[in-house]
């Protein structure tokens, strides 16, 4: 008993530690115009960051799920700062009106559906308010639409954005999943990380082809800043593989997947592998806008090649073996590839 205490409390305080120093690391890399800002920025970065690692990383999320879900009342409050705190930016907004219509569609509807459920026991239907809130928060995910809500802060906004909606996703879905522990969480294990490494290797070797025979890729081998390399990998796994992933694989493909065939029934193989192949394609989709136009089919196609093997590491080492394989493949593209 005396371990684990000493387990939990070292674990707490090293995502405290790191939750500050990444926030830091972001102000330095992409600092605002104003001390403010910058200020607001790293706050509200470091509870983010520090709400996701809580949520994700064991024995630290047992702890904080079974707490959320005995006392709902914390539930719910912790849900209303994480949706309300990130607005003190707005004290550098310059179009209000447009910041509230904004900050309504693509964040506060979202976050009332994914709460609905909680009122309604044994309902039914929960999984559908699910995908629905997830569809909104991945439509303004890269900041297109959800750009005046974020206006406050001059650089940056995609990775603030990125960080917001996964701690609210993680946080409002913690403790409606069953299996959010084993499926939702950051305990690497050897079959999650081979399957990852596997996998990355054979889209490797399908993607790269097409991408350099359809001109969409060119070879361009960047090593000129061997820091950021670094740090531009723990960058895509916060930032880009970490709500992709828990948008694409942690609810829609396992809510559909789970919740309308019996697992016990004879078709389920058949079912898992549809709606892999799906959401794959959903999430190859999601990307038509990622390009130029002459590109955007062998994008889309590309992408949902990605999405099974993405979708087949979630089966295998659940969250974390889905983020590692698809921080590595945006990883490789980053230092190798350059889209034209």
């Amino acid at each position: 008993m005396i371990d684990n205490k000493k387990k939990f409390y070292f674990t707490l305080a090293s995502i405290l530690l790191v939750s500050a120093l990444l926030a830091a690391l972001v102000a330095i890399v992409e600092p605002q115009l104003m001390l403010g800002q910058n200020i607001i920025f790293s706050i509200l970065a470091f509870t983010f960051l520090t709400v996701i690692f809580a949520l994700l990383i064991p024995p630290v999320n047992k702890y904080v799920i079974d707490l959320l879900k005995q006392k709902y009342l914390y539930y719910i409050l912790s849900s209303s700062i994480l949706l309300f705190l990130p607005l003190l930016n707005w004290i550098y907004a310059i179009e209000f009106k447009q910041a509230i219509n904004s900050y309504l569609i693509w964040y506060f509807l979202p976050t009332i559906l994914f709460i609905i459920p909680v009122f309604f026991e044994n309902f039914r239907f929960d999984f559908l308010f699910h995908i629905a809130a997830v569809v909104l928060f991945a439509i303004g995910f890269d900041g297109r639409f959800t750009s005046d809500t974020l206006s406050g802060f001059s650089s940056s906004e995609y990775n603030f954005n990125a960080l917001w909606v996964s701690s609210l996703i993680l946080l409002l879905y913690s403790i409606q999943l069953n299996e959010f522990e084993e499926k939702t969480n950051w305990k690497p294990s050897k079959k999650g990380v081979l399957y990852a490494l596997n996998l990355s290797a054979i889209l490797a070797i399908i993607s790269i082809p097409i991408g350099l025979l359809t001109n969409f890729l060119e070879w361009a081998p960047n090593f000129s800043d061997v820091p950021m390399i670094f740090v531009s990998f723990i960058g895509i796994w916060l930032t880009i593989a970490l709500p992709e992933e828990l948008i694409a694989r942690g609810v829609i493909q396992h809510q559909l997947t789970q919740r309308l065939v019996k697992k016990d029934g004879k078709y389920f193989k058949y079912w898992k592998w549809g709606i892999l192949i799906v959401a794959s394609v959903i999430f190859g989709i999601s990307h038509w806008n990622n390009t130029s136009p002459e590109f955007i089919w062998v994008y889309i196609l590309l992408a949902s090649i990605a999405g099974i093997a993405y979708g087949i590491c979630w089966w295998k080492g659940g969250l974390f073996s889905a983020i590692l394989i698809h921080t590595l493949v945006d990883w490789v593209w980053q230092l190798f590839f350059k889209t034209t």
